[in-house]
């Protein structure tokens, strides 16, 4: 019965609380952009909303793809809060499925806005995205660390 003075370890403390910190904000903001888009009728929101890409099919898979993983986020950050172990490999799924979506909607924007890159400020962008990246990746590579598998297999068998 040594499984049972295992707790939390800090690491998956602050992984969790971002993610669900993370979660919430990109669920709120994704469902506040839906929302907005619902006054497009009015003439200056209409004129500063890119239509040709709202039209777009991609940009609605995209933005149902990103509310179901923010709101996965939220989900595993506190099934890891409980060190649940189907939220660990949830987890790792979600943000896999989130680095692929992530690349290829920076491709995609890419091509979309050429006449835009010349405005756009690339160092700030890139760094951006690279911050981002390096966060899934890590979150990744922590949920997958031997020790933190060991603490939620443990811990989940107690219950």
């Amino acid at each position: 019965m040594v499984y049972k003075f295992i707790t939390r370890s800090k690491g998956v403390v602050i992984f969790a609380i971002s993610l669900i910190a993370f979660g919430s904000f990109g669920t709120f903001l994704l469902i506040l952009s839906m929302a907005l888009i619902s006054l497009k009728s009015i003439p200056e929101v209409g004129a500063a909303m890119p239509q040709d890409i709202l039209s777009t099919p991609l940009f609605w898979i995209s933005s149902g793809l990103n509310l179901f993983i923010f709101s996965s986020w939220v989900i595993c950050g506190v099934g890891a809060l409980h060190l649940k172990d189907w939220a660990r490999q949830y987890l790792r799924i979600v943000m896999a499925v989130h680095v692929i979506n992530m690349l290829f909607n920076i491709f995609l924007n890419i091509s979309m806005a050429q006449e835009m890159l010349s405005k756009i400020p690339v160092a700030f962008l890139s760094a951006g995205i690279v911050i981002s990246f390096s966060y899934y990746l890590g979150v990744i590579y922590f949920f997958s660390h031997p020790n933190i598998v060991r603490q939620f297999r443990f811990k989940s068998r107690e219950y």
